[in-house]
């Protein structure tokens, strides 16, 4: 089966973290050898408008584009795939927008009961009152860490304000109360738990961030360890369900100040670098080779494409 791949390179000027949620040339290649190894022929489509006459010439894509524009930009490739009908791995484009919108995915998250710390979009007043003090500020529509540091953590309202005035740069601002507990990341393949990964800081943090910085610097920074916490797995599992994902996602979790896990975030297109993506670093751990890992994530694809 031709099988097109569709992604967005990072550009080797890319200034600071603007460009952090798209992939490298390693990763491609080493989708490609994957795809091979189980018998398929990759073809590489990227991004863009020429996608709409190329998608044509293959049989299915395994999709791992980020796109380019505003909240709807990682939907753009599955519902081109779907208007053309041409089957496409991974979650839907109603999905994966509900996902990258981190406050309507919370909003999603409370309906269905599961636990997420109480938080507010950077586009109402601000009321202290109403949340706990430390607070975390993120970007919004924003993955891979991106304008997360340590000044995300915010003690009072001076520190808020000044973060958020530096974080409307990537447009809405997420404002949450910090969860002060452990930190895990956990992967799921078609509505499986691969593994439950807690991340552990290395030199002891009263308030551990696991920021772009840190995970840049992760081979210095952290240790990961595979985990049996059937309350953090519970969490993930009920965030599939809740957003009918497909495939492949990494669901982020963490304990809050009383020890509760509470969904974080979910990412529908979680990263396939052969090396440094959390959902292969937990795969191999769990004893599955890159390739396997593809293999897996292509089977649960391929069972929906022949249904």
């Amino acid at each position: 089966m031709r099988v097109g791949l569709t992604y967005n390179l990072k550009p080797d000027d890319a200034p600071d973290d603007a460009f952090e949620e798209f992939d490298s040339l390693e990763t491609i290649e080493g989708l490609e050898r994957a795809l091979r190894a189980i018998g398929h022929e990759p073809v590489r489509l990227g991004w863009g408008p020429a996608l709409v006459s190329s998608l044509r010439t293959v049989d299915a894509v395994f999709n791992i584009a980020e796109g380019i524009g505003g909240r709807g930009r990682e939907s753009q490739v599955p519902a081109l795939c779907e208007m053309l009908g041409v089957p496409c791995s991974g979650s839907g484009p109603l999905a994966i927008g509900l996902t990258l919108d981190k406050a309507l995915a919370k909003l999603v998250a409370k309906a269905h009961g599961i636990a997420t710390p109480w938080a507010m979009d950077s586009s109402f007043s601000l009321h202290p009152s109403s949340l706990r003090f430390p607070l975390f500020a993120k970007p919004s529509n924003e993955g891979s860490s991106m304008g997360i540091t340590e000044s995300s953590l915010c003690h009072d309202q001076q520190q808020l304000n000044a973060t958020v005035n530096t974080l409307t740069k990537y447009g809405p601002v997420l404002i949450e109360e910090f969860l002060p507990g452990d930190e895990f990341t956990v992967g799921i393949i078609d509505g499986e738990v691969l593994a439950v990964m807690q991340v552990v800081p290395r030199v002891a943090e009263e308030h551990f961030i696991y920021s772009l910085d840190v995970k840049r610097d992760y081979t210095n920074r952290v240790d990961y360890k595979l985990v049996d916490a059937p309350d953090v797995a519970d969490v993930a599992l009920n965030i599939w369900r809740a957003f009918n994902l497909r495939d492949v996602a990494r669901i982020d979790v963490r304990r809050d100040r009383d020890g509760i896990a509470n969904f974080v975030e979910v990412n529908p297109l979680p990263g396939v670098h052969p090396i440094n993506s959390d959902l292969v670093i937990m795969a191999k751990a769990a004893g599955s080779t890159h390739e396997q890992l593809i293999a897996r994530i292509v089977a649960s694809a391929e069972r929906r494409w022949r249904g």
